[in-house]
């Protein structure tokens, strides 16, 4: 009788561990056989260890969070740079805007110079009637000496 091959222990601390590490390169080369439920076609794979420890580090938690971040931080970046037409179109709108205001500023300016000069001709001729009619009330004001008809 062939004597039978003693099994390797295997040190189980939970339902995850209770066959050993799936993906443990040293163990060599992974054997995946696949058959369907009814019917008698099937499948068979050998993965070799090399490429077991790539799918153990793809599959590492590390890896994943890694991927997650890159993810994220790819979304952030997509995000801005959709944003890059629409800041486009405001720069654009402000830009005319402030030409705009430039305009009327300059007008407004050369309005507020036209009414100043106006003023002053309104105001010169005003000034000019208005001695007028101090000098003519003067004259039809007859002068009383000082100490006489008053307190």
């Amino acid at each position: 009788m062939p004597a039978r091959p003693t099994p390797r222990q295997v040190k189980a601390t939970g339902a995850r561990d209770a066959h050993g590490h799936i993906l443990d390169a040293e163990g060599g080369a992974l054997y995946v056989h696949l058959h369907r439920e009814s019917g008698l076609a099937h499948r068979h794979y050998v993965i070799k260890p090399w490429q077991v420890r790539a799918l153990a580090f793809a599959t590492s938690r590390v890896t994943l969070l890694l991927l997650a971040i890159a993810a994220v931080s790819w979304s952030w970046m997509a995000a801005q740079a959709a944003r890059v037409p629409l800041m486009t179109q405001e720069i654009a709108r402000l830009r005319a805007e402030a030409e705009r205001i430039d305009t009327l500023s300059a007008t407004l300016t050369e309005l507020q110079a036209r009414y100043e000069q106006v003023q002053r001709m309104l105001s010169a001729a005003t000034a000019q009637q208005a001695l007028a009619a101090a000098r003519d009330t003067a004259a039809a004001v007859p002068r009383t000496p000082p100490g006489i008809g008053g307190r």
